[in-house]
């Protein structure tokens, strides 16, 4: 070996996240494979005070290794078992990975970490006679912190997974480290990595061991299911950073650097090396064959460690640095769990989609955990409306919101969950074009109380709300408190279904009025249009202001910012509706991403086929129905003079949540003034609407039953 330059400018060097890549066998482009570099850099620019602790543990850390190396001696009975806890942070995505693939990255591990690895014998022969079995494994937590029964999964719903770092460490926080090896997982690294790690001396502070741990990427973890046997070696990487051990070309995540075969990983049997992000195993970067095998390589054909890297890791799990010898202790192993057999535990499940449209299925996954032998569903509006499946296929065919609940058991207990609210169904035949809101008649947007909007939001963003202290017509709007809600938190605001399937395919017309205004010059708040024409299960984005093309308002303003003047408002027109999106499942999303801004204000949408005739008619036919009293308590008179033409009338009534309760008339236009009496003494008190379907078009009118 050269030389190994240990100090901290080398430790955290700027990263570069530009490198040649590898292909999956997929065709997917691989990641750079780790920005743990990167991300010491960021600790030590947001928190100064750490470096000079950092330095001293660094130090600290190094003679411990040199104390270790003179009395190692590797005794084959000695394995040391880490207790590991994974934190998935989703969004009800794919990144939501299944137990059995975490369970596979545990098996993946152990076999890397045991000189196991799949394709073992392919290490180039020069190398043999250096892989070791670093006589460490890993197994999922069995009990958590406080003693409780765990699968060693903890899973939180959160767009912040969209863009992971640290905060998902404050988000899910981190389980004792000095007890569990802490895994983040999320749908992606805000630095663009698959993962990255932290040395034991980075975080051997109390500020430390709130951020202790790995961050990886949902694709990266395993080897089944959503990654691939390319990917399934990065947490092994990324556990040899969390042990000690950088890169072979030393500390910087800069392979294929010239000036690297002046420095070295400090390991006596790993060659020096400019680093490979390719696979060429007969490489000689420095005048000597390297390890391109090697795990803590950029190669993606990593297979083993050497005895030099499996001495120093034992060397970290046996310092105090970042606590890392707690971890394996018999004490500890008890404690969390490691040795009991598997008892039923607790009862979860999970769905790809929870917002679907009548005729719709949902695809539902059990991960109760702990020895399951046995299972029971109940779908409340469910088809079929129970099952003993681990994942059920169930079809909903009329609209609402459904409870669910999954019954799962061993030979010895069964346990429960109810999730209330859990699917919600929407009726596509519920609005009616052309569109207009106001939100006069909306009072939240909450717990199904507007028959049109809903909101989305997690991780305690502010949700949409409906509110009286600005409108652009009428006295009411929608509006986020986005001075309060944090950087990057996300909410949406969702409509129902609208049926644009009769459209004119080139004037189809959305448009809404906003207000806004900065809160400082740092202010870079996001609003996002999308449409669907699937019922959400897709989205694209038709319109995205951020920025200074955001705010209507110039100006600075630290206070809660409400509009007091028309001039302040901005109309958005959107006419880039295309006809593959005139479908009746179509569907409207505002999403507003905070970023140091002030509140936003919405108002007066509109959707409409703003160039045909049927407009007018529908106006016209629409102003010759009167129903009354309203509120109602016993009957409900539907008055009716329609124009003349209108050859044919149906007349349906639902219930807030769009369930159709019955048909009140269906055939031939009613001519002249008739009144028909509705009965409603047997309806619950509620919002209901009467659809009326025409000929010439559709609109709805609404009332009130108040006993």
């Amino acid at each position: 070996m050269k030389k190994y330059l240990f100090s901290i400018g080398i430790l955290f060097s700027v990263v570069s996240a530009v490198h040649s890549q590898e292909i999956d066998d997929d065709g997917t482009e691989l990641l750079v494979k780790c920005h743990t570099y990167e991300m010491m850099d960021k600790l030590l620019e947001e928190h100064p005070e750490l470096k000079q602790s950092t330095e001293h543990s660094a130090a600290q850390q190094a003679e411990f290794r040199t104390l270790f190396a003179k009395n190692y001696e590797k005794k084959d009975e000695e394995v040391y078992i880490i207790p590991v806890v994974f934190h998935i942070v989703h969004n009800n995505g794919v990144e939501n990975l299944a137990p059995e693939q975490i369970e596979n990255a545990i098996e993946v591990m152990n076999q890397d970490f045991s000189a196991q690895t799949q394709g073992i014998g392919y290490v180039n022969s020069a190398f043999t006679n250096l892989v070791s079995n670093t006589a460490i494994q890993f197994a999922l937590a069995k009990r958590d912190p406080d003693g409780n029964c765990t699968n060693g999964i903890v899973r939180t719903e959160s767009q912040l997974t969209y863009a992971g770092d640290d905060n998902l460490k404050m988000l899910s926080p981190v389980w004792d480290r000095s007890k569990y090896l802490n895994i983040w997982v999320c749908s992606a690294i805000e630095s663009g990595a698959a993962g990255y790690s932290r040395y034991p001396s980075s975080v051997n502070t109390p500020y430390g061991a709130t951020i202790d741990g790995i961050v990886v990427k949902y694709d990266y973890v395993g080897s089944i299911g959503t990654s691939s046997q390319y990917r399934s070696h990065t947490l092994t990487h990324e556990v040899g950073h969390w042990l000690d051990l950088p890169h072979l070309w030393g500390s910087t995540n800069d392979p294929e650097v010239e000036e690297n075969c002046n420095t070295d990983d400090g390991v006596a049997d790993t060659p020096n090396t400019i680093g490979w992000t390719n696979c060429n195993i007969t490489g000689e970067s420095c005048g000597s064959l390297d390890n391109v095998q090697n795990f803590m390589e950029y190669s993606y054909c990593s297979k083993m460690y050497t005895h030099g890297q499996s001495q120093r890791m034992a060397a970290a799990l046996n310092s105090y640095v970042a606590e890392r010898n707690e971890l394996w202790q018999e004490s500890n192993l008890i404690a969390t769990g490691v040795y009991e057999d598997p008892v039923i535990c607790a009862v979860e499940f999970t769905s790809g989609r929870r917002t679907i449209c009548v005729g719709d299925s949902v695809q539902f996954e059990d991960y109760s955990y702990g020895g399951v032998t046995s299972r029971m569903w109940n779908f409340e509006g469910g088809s079929p409306s129970s099952s003993d499946e681990a994942e059920p296929s169930i079809t909903y065919n009329n609209p609402g919101i459904y409870y669910v609940i999954l019954s799962a058991g061993d030979s010895f207990e069964t346990l429960s969950t109810l999730e209330d609210d859990y699917v919600r169904v929407l009726d596509t035949s519920l609005v009616v074009l052309p569109f207009s809101e106001g939100f006069e008649d909306v009072n939240s947007f909450e717990n199904g109380q507007s028959p049109i909007w809903y909101t989305e939001n997690v991780n305690g963003m502010n949700s949409w709300e409906v509110t009286d202290q600005a409108a652009y017509t009428g006295s009411q709007s929608a509006i986020i408190n986005g001075l309060q809600s944090s950087s990057g938190e996300k909410a949406s605001l969702l409509s129902q279904t609208f049926d644009m399937s009769y459209f004119d395919s080139t004037n189809a017309r959305l448009d809404f009025k906003y207000s806004c205004k900065r809160k400082n010059s740092s202010s870079a708040d996001k609003l996002i249009v999308y449409v669907s024409r699937n019922c959400g299960e897709n989205w694209i984005a038709r319109r995205t202001l951020v920025g200074d093309e955001l705010y209507t308002v110039s100006g600075l303003q630290s206070t809660p910012f409400i509009p007091n003047d028309l001039s302040q408002w901005v109309e958005v027109e959107i006419n880039n509706l295309v006809p593959v999106f005139f479908t009746s499942q179509f569907r409207i999303k505002f999403e507003f991403i905070s970023e140091n801004g002030n509140n936003i204000f919405l108002d007066d949408i509109n959707l409409s086929n703003a160039l045909t005739v049927s407009v007018n008619a529908i106006e016209a036919i629409q102003n010759a129905v009167q129903i009354y009293p309203n509120p109602a308590r016993d009957v409900v008179k539907i008055e009716m003079d329609m124009p003349a033409g209108i050859s044919n009338l149906e007349i349906n009534l639902h219930d807030v949540s769009g369930r159709l309760i019955r048909s009140i008339y269906s055939g031939k236009s009613i001519g002249g003034k008739k009144v028909i009496d509705l009965d409603v003494n047997q309806l619950p008190n509620g919002l209901y609407f009467l659809h009326f379907n025409t000929s010439e078009g559709r609109f709805a009118q609404k009332f009130v039953v108040s006993k």
